[in-house]
């Protein structure tokens, strides 16, 4: 009987040998990277989140070398590298001012969200990649067929496909100059819209917030719908019944923007700010990101209208 057991023990060693003990291992740890990085978003401090996050991030990725078609991983790096972009360094671009003195530093930081963003856009594209290992070369070639490739895709994909899109247009917001970047907004309108088909609840309502900025960033008269992109707004803030505060700041920032409200600007960004911090512990840092974004469009009210 002992020796029955020892077979069996090394028959599971050699078992194991036979596969990738480094992707094996990873594999098991994945889910707790993916719980510890979905804390993240319950710091209460913003500066020990900005601190934190490339670490973590690379840490990921140091992992993900061992395990290449982990799920958990890529969806944890795709929306890690578009949140620390988003999050902190569309942040410090904003407040930066924008004169010629400051010209050198803002073409430098818009250059380094712009590389992360493309790293985050890699990521995701291979995340929807294992549900379609076809997508990525689909991808690559024209509006028409990236969204022929979507639309066979099914819920699992819906967050590869968001993250993908969204990766895409933060991009191109930051290289509008840039026509070969500018001429990929459709793509990025077409996988954000299919995952908002497949799953408009996920990532906090992201892809009605994300196609109401887009609606709302250009009037009617020179191709956008102002009318549309309230009603993506409306969307996202009612999925968190309020609670997660950015689509509020976005909808002031874009909405009541383009229709020259001013009066319904002031009074989001001021509920905004007014917002008890623990409204929703689990998005502490979103929201208090949220906040800083806030306070500064309400203090620069005179540049938008």
């Amino acid at each position: 009987m002992m020796r029955l057991r020892a077979l069996g023990a090394v028959a599971v060693v050699v078992g194991l040998a036979g596969c990738d003990l480094k992707a094996f291992t990873v594999s098991t740890t994945a889910p707790v990277l993916k719980v510890a990085s979905d804390s993240l978003a319950a710091e209460t401090d913003v500066q020990l989140a900005r601190d934190a996050a490339p670490a973590s991030l690379k840490t990921v990725e140091g992992f993900y070398q061992s395990a290449p078609k982990n799920k958990e991983l890529l969806e944890i790096l795709s929306q890690g590298y578009i949140e620390y972009s988003f999050g902190f360094l569309e942040d410090d671009l904003e407040a930066m001012p924008d004169d010629t003195k400051h010209a050198a530093d803002r073409d430098a930081l818009a250059a380094r969200a712009t590389g992360l963003y493309d790293r985050a856009n890699m990521y995701s594209i291979r995340l929807v990649e294992l549900e379609d290992k076809h997508f990525g070369e689909m991808f690559k070639k024209d509006v028409a067929s990236a969204e022929a490739a979507a639309k066979k895709l099914d819920k699992d994909a819906a967050p590869g496909l968001l993250f993908t899109g969204l990766s895409l247009a933060s991009a191109i917001n930051l290289n509008r100059n840039d026509l070969a970047r500018v001429v990929e907004l459709p793509k990025a309108i077409a996988l954000i819209k299919r995952s908002h088909e497949l799953a408009p609840k996920f990532y906090n309502a992201g892809a009605a917030m994300t196609l109401g900025v887009i609606y709302c960033s250009q009037g009617k008269a020179i191709g956008g719908d102002p009318d549309l992109g309230k009603k993506y707004f409306e969307e996202a803030i009612n999925a968190s019944e309020g609670k997660f505060l950015m689509p509020r700041v976005m909808f002031a920032r874009f909405y009541a923007v383009i229709v020259q409200d001013r009066p319904l600007f002031e009074k989001t960004l001021k509920e905004v700010i007014a917002a008890p911090h623990d409204i929703w512990p689990a998005q502490r840092l979103p929201n208090e990101l949220a906040k800083r974004r806030a306070a500064r469009y309400l203090a620069h009210a005179e540049d938008f209208f």
